[in-house]
């Protein structure tokens, strides 16, 4: 039976206002933007939005942050005005259900299982994600699931599947929490654990994990724009999203460094490269 730590926190933060970035504004001023954990806890949300703000000074965003499935949960009740999501399939079903007319990508970074540096599953360097995942499980090593319906966990479960492998049982952890909080579970633990390689650059220095297995074509991240259309401020979200697509926006993602590092760990959407 898979064990968990608490409940999700991140739709509590949705129902208790959010965040707000760049100043509240006023409701003449202002819309709603549902953003993943990763792209807040990596730092990437408040550098989009302050560069936002440099050329729309008269727009505000309040940001709710949640998991991807309960960030497109709040965009089909008309809680948000703009997704800003990573979980294709969930993406594609909410499309499907007639709750927006489509979904864009938008940007995309990459997944990487890190665990600890002894690494005793000995999955370093492994050939793909589901061949680390079946080691995994094989013995029994311990890891840490969100365990949230977020981009990241649906990513998990598609692993466990091609692996082959039931992950069940007190080896498999659920922290039911975002990633910053997932990723410190795994260090605390000695645990493994799939991350975003963005959030994982930035808490790395307080981690005892390392990145063990990364790079290969199925580790890629996809982030994508939806409008829902029970959104309350369709027209200003849409300043937002065009700006993100611009010349300005697609600089901005891809000048954004953590800690002010050589790398970039995200990169904007290349127009001619397939969504999934």
């Amino acid at each position: 039976m898979t064990g968990a730590l608490g409940e999700p926190f991140a739709l509590l933060l949705a129902l208790g206002g959010g965040v707000c970035a760049g100043g509240c504004g006023t409701d003449a001023d202002t819309f709603v933007l549902g953003a993943t954990t990763s792209t807040y806890d990596s730092g990437l949300l408040e550098h989009l939005i302050a560069r936002f703000n440099e050329d729309h000074p008269g727009l505000r965003v309040r940001t709710v942050i949640a998991g991807s499935g309960e960030a497109l949960e709040l965009g089909r009740t008309g809680d948000v005005d703009l997704l800003l999501v990573h979980a294709p399939e969930a993406e594609a079903r909410f499309v499907e259900a007639g709750h927006a007319p489509g979904r864009s990508p938008v940007l995309v970074n990459g997944y990487v299982i890190a665990g600890p540096p002894s690494d005793p599953a000995r999955i370093r360097g492994s050939a793909s994600p589901s061949e680390a995942f079946a080691a995994l499980a094989r013995g029994e090593h311990g890891f840490v699931s969100r365990g949230d319906s977020s981009g990241t966990h649906y990513r998990e479960i598609a692993f466990w599947r091609e692996a082959g492998a039931a992950a069940a049982g007190a080896w498999h952890v659920e922290s039911g929490q975002g990633q910053a909080t997932t990723l410190h579970v795994a260090s605390e633990r000695g645990a493994y654990v799939l991350t975003d390689d963005a959030t994982f650059a930035m808490l790395s220095e307080a981690l005892d994990l390392e990145a063990l297995v990364e790079g290969h074509p199925s580790l890629r991240n996809v982030y994508s724009l939806l409008a829902p259309r029970a959104a309350l401020r369709p027209e200003r979200a849409a300043v937002f999203a065009d700006w993100l697509r611009s010349a300005n926006g697609r600089r901005a993602i891809a000048e954004f460094r953590v800690r002010d590092g050589p790398e970039a760990l995200f990169a904007p959407w290349p127009g001619d490269d397939p969504a999934n």
